[in-house]
């Protein structure tokens, strides 16, 4: 069997995340590439092979624990462990409202998900699962990102989170 170079191996989303003032000033910004946990890659496998259940709606969260997602990583650990912050306006997870570009893209760039937050928080991760309850522990954690350095949000500011994956050809 022929092993596929892990240069041209690699998957995954890449997270866009802005702080933005009530005024609609951008306060912060940053781009982070993520992992995509063994219950992700059981579910896309799942797919291509045609035994898995298909989804019909993603949602982003976020999480305010200094805590560091490995391949083990679950949707059991989002309460917890992620330390998910529910401390936005919003009644639950903003849905990951997509669009494919006909060509590579898949995101949601021009309609980020948006987090109004109630008190200041410090943010530390973000992730896209299949379950839209706020501090739910269960459905498929599809990605999660670690952010290089934390989002501080002021209280009556919004967090907006952007979410793309491109598949590039290796050729």
């Amino acid at each position: 069997m022929t092993s596929i170079p892990e240069s041209l191996a690699k998957f995954g989303f890449v997270f866009k995340g802005e702080v933005v003032s009530p005024t609609g000033e951008v306060i912060s910004s940053g781009s982070y590439t993520n992992i995509i946990p063994q219950a992700g890659i059981d579910h896309i496998v799942g797919l291509l092979r045609g035994t898995g259940t298909l989804n019909s709606s993603w949602y982003v969260g976020v999480g305010a624990s200094n805590y560091v997602p490995s391949s083990a990583t679950t949707a059991t650990d989002l309460p917890a462990a992620v330390g998910e912050a529910t401390g936005y306006s919003q009644a639950t997870r903003p849905i990951w409202s997509n669009t494919y570009d006909g060509v590579s893209s898949v995101d949601n760039l021009s309609t980020k998900a948006e987090f109004t937050f109630t008190a200041a928080t410090r943010l530390y991760s973000g992730f896209l699962c299949s379950n839209s309850g706020k501090g739910s522990n269960s459905g498929i954690l599809l990605s999660i990102s670690r952010f290089a350095s934390p989002y501080d949000v002021p209280a009556g500011s919004t967090f907006r989170l952007g979410i793309s994956i491109s598949l590039l050809s290796a050729a």
